[in-house]
C-alpha cells in the first residue's frame, strides 16, 4: 500500500508539522478597522517552503494534481507514500488569481497531513495600515506565541535532526549549530554575541553551540528574539477586543 509502517507514519508527520523557520514567515492584510488605520496581519508561507520541506521528507514520494471545481475553485489532491488528501482553493481579486486558488488549495491540503497547520492557530495581531497602497506599515512581533506554544514552537525544531555519530544525543549536532549561528546573524547578532547569548541561558561560558541541549538552544532563540525586539514600539498595537470596537 503505502510502504511505511504506523510507527513510520507517525514520525513522519511529526515532522512535517514542525513549524517553518521564523525567517520563513510573511504577513498580508486581512479585515481592517472601520477608520481603515489598522489591519489584522495574517501569517503565512510561501508554496516553496512546502515544497522544500515535503522534498527534504518525502523525496521522491510525494506529488499533487490539480483539477477544477465550479467557476472560480480548484481542488488540489497532494498524495505521500500512497496516501491522498485534498482541500481546495479559490481565485482572489489579486493578481494571477488562478495561481492564487492553485497556491491556496495545495497548502490546504498539506495541512491535512499537519504541515503548515500550527499556523491557522496563530493569533492574529492588528497593526498599522495604510489603505492607499493596501500594505502593512510594520512587521507584527509573533516571539511570544511561539514561546508560549508547546517547546518545538519556540526555537530550532526545523534544524536538520542530529546526527549520532561523537554526539551526545541530548546535544545540538555541527549542522544544526551551523544553522542556529545563520538564524541568529538573521536577527542582527554578530557571530561573538551568539556565544554570550547561550552563556547566558546556559549559566556557563558556551565556546561552541554543539554543547547546548535542544531545550538550551530553543532558550536561547527566544532571548535572541526578546533582545532583538527591544526598542520596537508596542503602541502601534491594538488588542483584538480594542479593534472590534471600531469595526465596520
Amino acid at each position: 500500500m503505502n510502504g511505511l509502517s504506523q510507527k513510520e507514519w507517525r514520525e513522519l508527520l511529526k515532522a512535517l508539522s514542525q513549524p517553518f523557520p521564523a525567517s520563513s514567515l510573511q504577513f498580508r492584510a486581512g479585515a481592517t478597522t472601520k477608520d481603515k488605520k489598522k489591519a489584522q496581519a495574517l501569517v503565512y508561507v510561501d508554496p516553496r517552503e512546502y515544497e522544500k520541506r515535503l522534498d527534504e521528507l518525502c523525496s521522491g514520494s510525494w506529488h499533487c494534481s490539480f483539477k477544477p471545481w465550479g467557476e472560480n475553485r480548484i481542488i488540489c489532491s497532494l498524495t505521500i507514500h500512497g496516501i491522498s488528501r485534498s482541500s481546495t482553493g479559490e481565485e482572489n481579486e489579486g493578481f494571477a488569481p488562478g495561481t492564487a486558488a492553485e497556491a491556496q488549495a495545495f497548502k490546504r491540503s498539506c495541512s491535512k497531513f499537519g504541515l503548515g497547520r500550527y499556523l491557522y492557530e496563530l493569533k492574529v495581531p492588528w497593526v498599522n495600515y495604510d489603505p492607499i497602497k493596501k500594505k502593512l506599515l510594520e512587521t507584527p512581533i509573533l516571539n511570544s506565541q511561539f514561546l508560549n506554544s508547546k517547546p518545538s514552537q519556540a526555537g530550532f525544531s526545523h534544524l536538520p535532526p542530529n546526527s549520532t555519530t561523537n554526539q551526545s544525543d541530548n546535544t545540538l549536532s555541527r549542522p544544526r549549530a551551523e544553522t542556529m549561528h545563520r538564524e541568529l546573524a538573521k536577527l542582527g547578532f554578530k557571530r561573538d554575541s551568539h556565544y554570550s547569548l547561550a552563556s547566558i541561558v546556559a549559566r556557563r561560558p558556551i565556546k561552541s553551540l554543539t554543547t547546548l541541549t535542544d531545550d538550551q538552544a530553543s532558550r536561547v532563540w527566544g532571548l535572541a528574539l526578546r533582545e532583538a525586539n527591544k526598542g520596537i514600539s508596542q503602541n502601534s498595537f491594538v488588542s483584538d477586543e480594542e479593534a472590534a470596537t471600531v469595526l465596520n
